[in-house]
């Protein structure tokens, strides 16, 4: 028991010895080890300072920017104001051009409305009479329709009575008549006569002789032998027809001695 005792207490002593040993031979490993973290822990402690102070100056620069941003946006946002106010302005300085120039041009207006006004009422045309003439100014000029309308039945009614009664003194006599143009309204080959679209209204005269042409030759003469109001019946003129007539020929006054026209 005893020997186991010293035995134990030699190995323990032995590793101490060891653990002495081995403590003494790391103790300068064990030392660098501290120094190198210490100074790892002083460089990591400097880097997060210096990463604190990059984090500091990149968020000071972010809010610079963000303010810069903010400044740019609302010198943007008055610029625009300010070319929106500048056409608001003009816009109104347009109008109110194109008001005054409105105002200008019915001030003239006016004012040639009132030259007219007295030019009128020095002439006695006052407002009560142009009313009075305004309303009778319809009426009169229908009767002077009627008027016309009933002279023109007279004038023709006249000259046709006039041809009526010259033919009746002077049946083969000439008859002079005004300078007239038509046409060739039908052809009857078999009696040889034409319908013309003239008659007593154009100043045609029953006898009277119409030359009929086409296209600038001669193709016939006619005789008229019956006139109405607005056509007349003209006989083919013996030795006088070189063509047969056709619907549309020109019909004109052969006479060289022109008379004014019948209206």
């Amino acid at each position: 028991m005893l020997a186991l005792r010293l035995i134990l207490v030699f190995v323990i002593a032995a590793s101490a010895g060891v653990i002495a040993l081995g403590e003494m031979k790391l103790k300068p490993h064990l030392d660098e080890l501290k120094a190198k973290e210490k100074k790892v822990t002083e460089d990591l402690k400097k880097e997060e300072t210096e990463r604190t102070k990059q984090e500091t100056r990149a968020k000071g620069a972010e809010q610079e920017r963000d303010a810069f941003k903010s400044d740019l946006d609302a010198s943007k946002k008055s610029e625009a104001d300010a070319i929106a106010a500048a056409k608001a302005e003009k816009d109104k300085t347009v109008a109110a051009q194109q008001a005054t120039n409105l105002a200008k041009q019915e001030t003239d207006a006016v004012k040639v409305r009132s030259v007219d006004y007295f030019a009128l009422e020095s002439l006695g045309l006052t407002p009560p009479v142009i009313r009075i003439i305004h309303t009778e100014l319809p009426k009169a000029t229908n009767e002077l329709k009627v008027l016309k309308d009933e002279q023109r039945v007279l004038m023709t009614q006249h000259i046709k009575a006039s041809g009526e009664l010259q033919s009746f003194l002077n049946p083969k006599g000439a008859v002079a008549l005004p300078s007239l143009s038509g046409k060739v309204l039908a052809v009857d080959p078999k009696w040889d006569f034409v319908i013309m679209d003239m008659g007593a209204n154009h100043g045609l005269l029953k006898n009277g002789e119409l030359s009929i042409s086409r296209e600038g030759k001669l193709i016939a003469r006619v005789k008229v032998s019956r006139v109405e109001t607005d056509y007349a019946i003209g006989n083919v003129m013996a030795g006088f027809k070189r063509s047969d007539i056709q619907e549309g020929d020109a019909v004109l006054t052969p006479s060289s001695v022109a008379l004014p026209p019948q209206k």
